[in-house]
């Protein structure tokens, strides 16, 4: 690393240090044990054989994390937005129409930042000249609305998979100082991030309308978006799924014409231009009412994408059931409680996942994975199942705080289904350990005798063999209710 900034400097991944934070770990008597999570479903589902009844552990996610809604690194599995889109589009079959001269732009400015590459020895005057010049040229006089960086937010997980848990340097920075580390490591820190846009916000508000979010900025870019189009012909550029569908949700049909576009690209040769007020009346009033709902529950920035759940599943769902359709009106009503969510969410999960109606999660879980033991060539992956109804009661929580926040009404993220930590606020996981403490306690022995002693794991925990033990496969083993042979041995060997 001679003669390397230590901002740019990265190590290659078998010269990193391994933590046993970066690794699936479960606590066992207040004792953090680091497992592979594939291994712990294993074992788990075989030793819960011997030990009670198999369906009931399914309750139990038998995993570190919920792996139907968080990915290995115990992030939220990343969303599809352009699914829902992409769905949306071929529903909706709209026409591209044409952008007039004279209309009012209104710009999402943390797209306007990622969009123009930063030149390193350039000054920041010369980097916010930059980005005043390219708006004077292509908006002329705009709205710009930037998010707010500081405080904790429920998009601080999503920062961390952008910035794959990397804190750039905080900088203390001059308008005639010059850039010495690349532009991703300087916008990861959140201190740099803020002071850049409210330098940056000097130089545009020489020309344009500038509003700063407290936090997420996507229900202030639409609201000032359908707040122009109440008075002229307005634009919306931006490359976020979220805004399209807020703008579905929020925009007037009496209202002038308000078109949402996505920043232009050299790569892109025909990007969509999307006429709202068409594609609101192509929807149908229903579908537009319970369009955050129907986003959310799929993944979004503060939500997780269910594993090998289709993005628009959800709005084909909603389309043909009807008892999909009521339970999505609870997480629109602002009066509805913790426990109308819990249950009205449980009932959407298992109608995505295909369930019968009143069908409890937990029992399709169980379902689900005897289904796959008896029809895969391999091990279940435990990602492939549902959620248990413990997760699942905080992925709906989430997805209800989300729904009302860009409905407009303020809630305590902490209330449902967050909590503060050090990094920021970071979703909750689930209630329940991740198995009864009697399988966490023992998993399997590995006797080399006959198990008669309290060396025994098994025993000394008050627990049977399982197949999963090492060494005495039950046989002669005094802690089996039954003798298990080997399944090469027959029992006709009488001639």
């Amino acid at each position: 690393m001679e003669g390397i900034s230590a901002a740019d400097y990265t190590f290659k991944r078998k010269n990193q240090v391994v933590t046993l934070d970066t690794k699936c770990v479960v606590r066992i008597d207040g004792a953090a044990v680091q497992i592979d999570p594939q291994l712990l479903f294993q074992r788990l589902t075989i030793a819960a054989k011997v030990t009670e009844s198999q369906q009931d552990i399914f309750k139990y996610e038998l995993c570190g994390h919920p792996p139907a809604l968080f990915d290995a690194s115990l992030l939220l599995w990343e969303p599809q937005k352009p699914v829902l889109a992409n769905a949306i589009w071929d529903l909706v079959s709209p026409t591209t129409p044409a952008v007039l001269d004279d209309v009012q732009y209104v710009l999402d400015g943390g797209a306007l930042i990622q969009h123009i590459p930063w030149t390193r020895g350039a000054t920041y005057h010369d980097i916010c000249t930059v980005y005043s010049d390219y708006v004077a040229k292509k908006y002329g006089s705009s709205i710009i609305v930037f998010d707010g960086y500081g405080e904790p937010s429920t998009k601080d997980i999503m920062h961390l998979r952008q910035t794959k848990g990397q804190v750039g340097v905080n900088v203390a920075f001059t308008e005639e100082m010059q850039l010495t580390m690349k532009k991703e490591t300087f916008l990861a820190n959140s201190t740099n991030k803020q002071q850049f846009i409210n330098m940056l916000s000097g130089y545009l508000e020489k020309m344009c309308a500038v509003y700063h979010a407290s936090g997420d900025a996507d229900l202030l870019i639409v609201q000032k978006a359908v707040e122009s189009s109440s008075t002229t012909d307005t634009v919306l550029v931006g490359d976020d799924t979220d805004l399209l569908i807020l703008l579905c949700y929020h925009a007037s049909l009496d209202s002038h014409d308000i078109l949402f576009r996505p920043e232009p690209k050299k790569t892109t040769k025909n990007p969509r231009v999307w006429d709202i007020k068409a594609v609101k009346q192509a929807l149908g009033s229903e579908i537009c009412t319970n369009v955050l709902f129907l986003h959310v529950i799929l993944g979004c920035d503060t939500t997780s994408h269910l594993y090998g759940i289709s993005k628009g599943a959800s709005l084909k769902k909603f389309k043909s059931s009807r008892h999909f359709r009521e339970k999505a009106k609870v997480f629109n009503a602002e009066s509805s409680t913790h426990m109308d969510i819990a249950a009205a969410g449980e009932e959407v999960l298992v109608s995505l996942y295909n369930g019968k109606q009143n069908e409890r999660l937990d029992v399709l879980r169980y379902k689900r994975f005897c289904e796959k033991v008896a029809t895969s060539v391999s091990h279940v992956h435990p990602q492939t199942l549902p959620p248990s109804s413990a997760a699942a009661k905080y992925h709906s929580f989430r997805v209800y705080l989300q729904v009302q926040q860009w409905k407009g009404f303020d809630l305590d993220p902490v209330e449902w289904g967050w909590e503060k930590r050090d990094e920021g606020l970071m979703p909750v996981h689930t209630d329940l350990p991740p198995a009864p403490d009697e399988l966490l306690k023992i998993i399997r022995c590995n006797c080399h005798t006959d198990c008669s002693t309290l060396r025994c794991t098994c025993r000394k925990h008050n627990v049977k063999y399982s197949p999963a033990c090492g060494n005495c496969m039950g046989s002669g083993c005094t802690n089996a209710d039954k003798c298990y042979f080997d399944e090469t041995d027959d029992d006709d060997d009488t001639d």
